[in-house]
């Protein structure tokens, strides 16, 4: 199996990774902890997005001078929930189109299902936190997979992909760059 992984593309971790299920462990205490390690980027995709606590943390990372970028899904971005939480990272001095951007998957203007924050790409402990949990409240009750994976290696994989998202959703997707104009 060691061969075959690279060969399709798949990156293996430099270290053993951290399994969490919610709701038998905390979702929102473990990630609000990952958020704390960040000492130089902190980079979110992700499909929900309503946890006033992880909006905070990344006001508060922002402010200590933390690069803190995001890629929310359009589809949850102008909901009731989701849009309180985006208008307060506004107010907190994230600017939309620089510091965060609404769009979709580039296959089909698809939804950015994505759940996935890396710490620190680039440096050796940067750090990614992946699974099916969303950041919010219903997906901390719910059955959802967490996997938090100390690698230089899987952060610049991410990367990778944000850098494909990022102008993609910058070249097709003005529409949904509202927040700040």
């Amino acid at each position: 199996m060691a061969s075959i992984l690279p060969a399709i593309g798949v990156v293996q971790a430099s270290e053993p990774a951290t399994y969490l299920i919610t709701p038998f462990q905390d979702g929102a205490k473990a990630y609000l902890a990952f958020l704390k390690q960040a000492k130089q980027s902190i980079r979110v995709m992700v499909y929900g997005f309503t946890l006033a606590p992880v909006v905070d943390a990344l006001i508060v990372a922002k402010q200590k001078g933390v690069s803190v970028n995001l890629i929310l899904d359009h589809t949850q971005a102008m909901g009731h929930a989701e849009k309180p939480e985006i208008e307060r990272l506004v107010a907190g001095g994230f600017v939309d189109g620089r510091d965060f951007l609404i769009g979709t998957s580039p296959e089909h203007h698809a939804i950015n299902h994505l759940k996935a924050t890396w710490i620190d790409s680039g440096e050796p402990d940067a750090a990614v936190f992946h699974g099916s949990w969303n950041y919010s409240l219903s997906a901390t009750q719910e059955l959802n997979s967490i996997e938090i994976v100390p690698s230089p290696e899987l952060a610049q994989a991410f990367d990778q992909v944000w850098d494909f998202a990022w102008d993609w959703v910058l070249k097709n997707e003005a529409q949904y760059q509202s927040f700040t104009k």
